[in-house]
């Protein structure tokens, strides 16, 4: 089967190889067509979380990913209870006050009993991770050091030029971040 992902927003490049796989029987190839560096990662990312060994031939401009269908879980909900903290901007209220809590809090992270296991990053404070200037990167590099998994939306990235740039964590999806909003995760936000 092959489809036809190009041109296609995120996070409906792994929405689509989602449902192409349930639609395939075992041994069968899925072929998805993308003509996007974030989707083709979060396509990647996706069919590697499910334990599928994926491959990829590089065109001019677009990509062909191709994968052998397995013996796959592909409703599989996180099994066990953690934290994670979600971030929708680099800032708690506004202004200066905003920028030292915002700071405050993240530092503080490191000296509680429940650390979060992860840090979902999108809108503004996907920029933490790309500057080394910011006020928050350090902290946000020590946690990544402490072991937090942090994960920058791919789609926010791109909103703002930044996709290269990433010095902090992976990239990530709506599709995978929703999961986590709505998987067994205890979510905070700031």
């Amino acid at each position: 089967m092959k489809i036809d992902c190009r041109d296609l927003t995120c996070p409906m490049p792994v929405v689509e190889t989602k449902n192409a796989l349930e639609n395939l029987n075992e041994g069968e190839v899925l072929e998805i067509l993308i003509n996007s560096s974030v989707s083709k990662n979060n396509v990647l990312k996706f069919l590697t979380s499910l334990n599928l060994n994926p491959s990829v031939e590089d065109f001019k401009n677009e990509s062909c990913i191709k994968v052998y269908k397995r013996d796959i879980n592909l409703n599989q909900a996180n099994a066990n209870e953690y934290n994670v903290l979600f971030l929708k901007t680099d800032k708690i209220g506004s202004g200066e006050l905003g920028e030292k809590l915002f700071v405050g809090f993240l530092d503080n992270l490191k000296n509680i009993d429940y650390i979060p296991s992860k840090i979902l990053c999108v809108n503004e404070s996907v920029l933490i991770n790309t500057d080394e200037n910011h006020k928050a990167y350090k902290v946000m590099k020590e946690l990544e050091n402490l072991g937090v998994e942090i994960i920058s939306c791919g789609a926010c990235l791109e909103f703002f030029g930044k996709t290269n740039e990433l010095k902090i964590g992976n990239i990530g999806n709506a599709y995978e971040i929703l999961n986590e909003l709505f998987g067994k995760a205890k979510i905070i936000t700031l």
